[in-house]
């Protein structure tokens, strides 16, 4: 992607939209309408002879090949085949190999307030159909694939496994044409995927922490309200049936701790050994 500067890169400001003319630009009916045709041919020429692979795009910016831009080429011959039969096609350029960009949608309040506050190296930049920028950096292994406001809302990247349109190739404006920057480390930062947790095993209940435990369950089931203290009671023994099952607790006693708070929640005896009974036979 190096090499001269673009005829079009000359301007020196990159915020704000492309100006179509400029002060002393004033047109008359003899003035010849610009050449889109011509403009595109000479881009792709450029890129093929640079050995960009390009394949072609629908207006609505998606792949017209089976494979998209895996199906990309530097090939003059498949490169003009394609186009015999897309003449209208825009211009598919991957990403990643050759650089990787950063793509403002600047439609967006959010993206322009960053834009304008990034503090950017002058890189190259293509002005595109909808007013935003697309920011061209060398390749870097960090930069990753695609993101979309991983940065910032609205900010997104195209890395490997992407794609942009060359907007160059439809007449609009280039800034910065013959400079290529390296991405920013702090941009690299922003796109690193986050950090697994790390796996904390649990600890098995000691002897205190068990205590408290019983302690815990049988008050709640003993301050149990009316209307609630048949599901406190059944969820309080299954709570002291898995002491039990790890040896805290012998079935006999938590059996009777849980009878014995049912009683004092205020329900019979026998109603609360049936709920007990109910609860221990649901636990394996």
């Amino acid at each position: 992607m190096h090499g001269p500067p673009d005829p079009q890169t000359n301007r020196g400001a990159c915020q704000g939209p492309p100006n179509s003319k400029s002060p002393s630009s004033k047109t008359d009916s003899a003035t010849a309408p610009i050449d889109v045709q011509a403009r595109k041919q000479k881009e792709v020429s450029r890129l093929l002879s640079r050995g960009v692979p390009i394949f072609p795009l629908g207006a609505d910016k998606r792949p017209l090949t089976n494979r998209g831009f895996k199906d990309a080429s530097s090939d003059p011959a498949r490169v003009s085949a394609w186009w015999r039969e897309f003449p209208d096609a825009l211009v598919g350029v991957p990403t990643g190999e050759k650089f990787v960009v950063i793509d403002c949608d600047l439609q967006h309040v959010e993206a322009n307030q960053w834009y304008a506050r990034a503090n950017l190296p002058l890189t190259r930049i293509h002005v595109t159909r909808s007013g935003g920028r697309h920011l061209l950096f060398r390749p870097h292994d960090g930069f990753g694939t695609i993101s979309q406001g991983k940065i910032w809302p609205h900010i997104d990247t195209r890395g490997t496994g992407g794609y942009i349109v060359w907007w160059p190739a439809e007449s609009l404006e280039v800034l910065h044409g013959g400079v290529l920057a390296e991405i920013p480390e702090w941009i690299i930062e922003k796109l690193k995927p986050p950090l697994e947790p790390e796996f904390v095993p649990s600890q098995p209940p000691t002897v205190k922490s068990a205590s408290r435990k019983v302690e815990g369950i049988v008050g709640a089931i003993a301050t149990a309200r009316e209307g609630e203290r048949n599901s406190l009671l059944h969820w309080g023994a299954c709570r002291l049936s898995e002491l039990v099952q790890q040896s805290f607790l012998t079935h006999g006693d938590a059996f009777a701790l849980a009878v014995q708070a049912g009683r004092q929640a205020g329900l019979p005896i026998a109603e609360a050994r049936r709920t007990v009974a109910s609860a221990f036979r649901g636990q394996p």
